[in-house]
């Protein structure tokens, strides 16, 4: 979809001009509503000779009207799992021609990515009221005073890349039936991240009082000083977490525990943590629980204290999000 010349001007101030907000072309995409590619041409062309006005074509007129375009757009918006060759039969039905790959072309134009569906979890009525009336009362938190932790499990012999294939020439990504795993338990705050806990053995609630000791309170020393008792213990609603045992050990250790709400990892940062050392892993050739856990490790120990600030930094902007969604997910 060819975008108007006023349209072409705001890409430009918004990048380019000394007063304007200087923005990148993935939020300047977000905000005019194109293809990151799209506002990385307008920009260049501004460059080269300051004309945004369309050059003259010399291949084949272009097989669909602005009308037609938006028309493809918006089914592809309004219907939830609809596909190319769906919209292509719709429009025959009202006259119109146009093939599949054209239509996959109009929406490429307009910003679309035919990807895998986002997974949220179900929430009923109670979650959403939950976690709304959770939100409302931490708008001003103070969330530098936090310690956020969690589980996550890596497990060997998993890809979720991409590549790219020609007829004749497989590429092939070996698994295995029954994969190994390692259970990692990892902290951060404000200050930068905590201590890395890997495991192979199921995590009860004993297990998790050791993991309390060895990787909980040296890292709230290093992270808040070895006398502090002032900061904030952040962890979800796991049964093991509220276990006589675990309530025991935080009790006698004085450990203040976030009242947290159920159903809510789109309001824990460390989970953006877990999914980028799960791609970092899985560029790299791993075949024993042991390698898997050395890089692990290597990885954690070399997160920067800027992203730490800046995931604890989001949490304002994740409540409030959580607040103007109605208690219901984000997409945090």
């Amino acid at each position: 979809m060819s975008l108007s010349l006023d349209k072409r001007y705001e890409i430009v101030f918004l990048h380019e001009h000394p007063e304007g907000p200087k923005w990148g072309y993935e939020k300047i995409a977000s905000y005019v509503h194109c293809s990151k590619s799209t506002v990385a041409y307008w920009v260049k062309k501004y460059k080269k000779d300051k004309d945004l006005t369309d050059e003259q074509k010399l291949g084949r007129p272009r097989s669909t009207t602005k009308a037609q375009d938006n028309r493809i757009v918006k089914l592809a918006m309004k219907k939830h799992d609809i596909t190319s060759t769906e919209i292509q039969q719709k429009l025959e039905k009202q006259g119109v021609t146009v093939s599949s790959r054209t239509i996959r072309r109009r929406l490429g134009e307009s910003g679309g990515k035919f990807v895998k569906e986002t997974f949220k979890p179900l929430l009923s009525e109670k979650h959403r009221a939950n976690r709304l009336k959770w939100a409302k009362k931490h708008q001003k938190f103070d969330w530098k005073q936090v310690i956020f932790t969690d589980e996550s499990t890596f497990q060997l012999f998993q890809s979720n890349r991409k590549v790219w294939k020609f007829v004749g020439r497989p590429k092939i990504f070996r698994t295995v039936k029954h994969p190994q795993k390692v259970h990692v338990w990892g902290c951060f705050s404000f200050s930068g991240f905590g201590k890395l806990i890997c495991f192979e053995r199921n995590l009860d609630a004993l297990f998790m009082c050791s993991i309390y000791e060895r990787g909980l309170l040296p890292s709230a020393c290093e992270l808040f000083g070895e006398d502090s008792i002032d900061w904030i213990l952040q962890e979800d609603n796991d049964p093991k977490h509220r276990s006589k045992i675990c309530k025991k050990w935080k009790e006698e250790n004085e450990v203040t525990v976030l009242p947290w709400p159920s159903m809510s990892p789109d309001q824990n940062p460390i989970e953006n943590v877990w999914q980028l050392l799960k791609i970092k892993i899985s560029k790299k050739k791993i075949k024993t629980s042991r390698r898997l856990k050395a890089e692990l490790t290597k990885e954690w120990n070399q997160l920067p204290v800027q992203l730490a600030k800046n995931l604890v930094n989001s949490m304002e902007k994740r409540v409030t999000a959580l607040i103007n969604a109605g208690g219901d997910f984000t997409m945090y």
